[in-house]
């Protein structure tokens, strides 16, 4: 069925966001909130903090009560990983529109029955995968297509941390169900490779346990083998001193980059999207690119280019008033709750797992 449009171009789409914790504070509010195209018109929490940061957008105290109303277009859910699946399959039943924080659901048999629900109903599903605009992201896909690197014939990309004891959102670690290290950052690094590359072929993992108290992976080494192509992805909870983000190599030179990209530790400090720098990178934390381009060598600091988490939402608005193809399509989403699961059948049975 086609996708339902939900007012004329140039109204504002009235958004409902459930959950107001560190998603919702950092990665949606801020953009809903500073975007002309959006009204931020509820907000389900329990605590202060919301009504305080947004005082004309509407408290309501749980999601059956968001449910009660009518006056709005799209549900935006920032909620627990295990509560995605059925927030959004309820507002998609009141006839709403879905973004829903990644992972999308817990399960690729939940995310089928969740697409094919969105298709029957019309309506637009939506997976929130934000780090597509992070600025390193965005320069490596600018150098790959430029040609600097030729055909690219290895890729390792890392989300490293130094967390040696389980603080914030400790529901991540003393769960299995949507848990782990793998399902919080792994699936940030695995979009990105499906942006790449698409489908791989076959996947290993290795998963590690590593601090008291939790009962799933903390850190782990991810690779997704192509036909010319083997990407490693890896992310730790215990690297005090970071390596390199990223190491790109192909047939025609290398990019390496170190830091991870401003935007969160910007938005962390209350800062908003619309303030001058935002996105904007120090030149310290430059990747490295080493090439041979049209006869001629290169080798230096390649200029970051600016990230901008706001394009997500932009696509959002493109897609609901002017029925545009959403920037993350939900099919992605499934393919990358597919590697996951395939990541988690070969630590179990210490194989490569074949992708059908």
């Amino acid at each position: 069925m086609k996708s339902k449009s939900i007012q004329k171009s140039g109204e504002k789409i009235r958004t409902a966001m459930v959950g107001f914790g560190l998603s919702g504070q950092v990665f949606h509010a801020p953009f809903i909130s500073q975007s002309p195209a959006f009204d931020l018109s509820y907000i389900v929490s329990t605590g202060s903090l919301a009504a305080k940061q947004y005082p004309t957008a509407q408290i309501v105290p749980t999601f059956e009560a968001l449910l009660q109303k009518t006056d709005f277009d799209l549900v935006v859910i920032c909620s627990p990983n295990t509560l995605h699946f059925e927030q959004a399959s309820r507002a998609l039943k009141a006839g709403k529109h879905v973004v829903v924080e990644k992972p999308m659901v817990i399960n690729s048999t939940e995310a089928k029955v969740l697409i094919n629900l969105a298709q029957e109903l019309g309506l637009q599903l939506i997976p929130y995968h934000n780090r597509r605009w992070d600025g390193d992201f965005l320069t490596l896909q600018h150098i790959i297509a430029e040609g600097f690197l030729g055909d690219v014939m290895d890729y390792e990309v890392h989300f490293d941390r130094f967390n040696p004891e389980i603080t914030r959102a400790s529901w991540r670690y003393l769960q299995k169900e949507g848990g782990g290290t793998l399902f919080d950052l792994g699936t940030h690094l695995i979009d990105q490779a499906i942006v790449l590359f698409g489908k791989p072929q076959s996947v290993f993992a290795i998963l590690y346990n590593q601090r008291p108290g939790s009962v799933v992976d903390d850190s782990f080494e991810v690779k997704l083998f192509y036909p010319n192509i083997t990407a490693t992805l890896k992310a730790s909870v215990f690297v005090k001193e970071p390596g390199p983000r990223m190491m790109v190599h192909g047939t025609k030179g290398s990019f390496v980059k170190y830091g991870l990209d401003p935007q969160e530790a910007w938005l962390r400090k209350g800062k908003k999207p619309d303030v001058k720098g935002y996105g904007l990178e120090l030149s310290k934390f430059w990747g490295k690119l080493n090439t041979e381009y049209n006869g001629k060598q290169f080798s230096g600091k390649y200029e970051t280019l600016p990230g901008n988490y706001m394009s997500f939402y932009n696509g959002v608005y493109e897609s609901l008033s002017k029925g545009a193809k959403p920037l993350v399509a939900a099919s992605d989403a499934l393919l990358n709750l597919q590697i996951v699961e395939a990541a988690q059948q070969s630590f179990q049975e210490k194989r490569i797992i074949s992708l059908s």
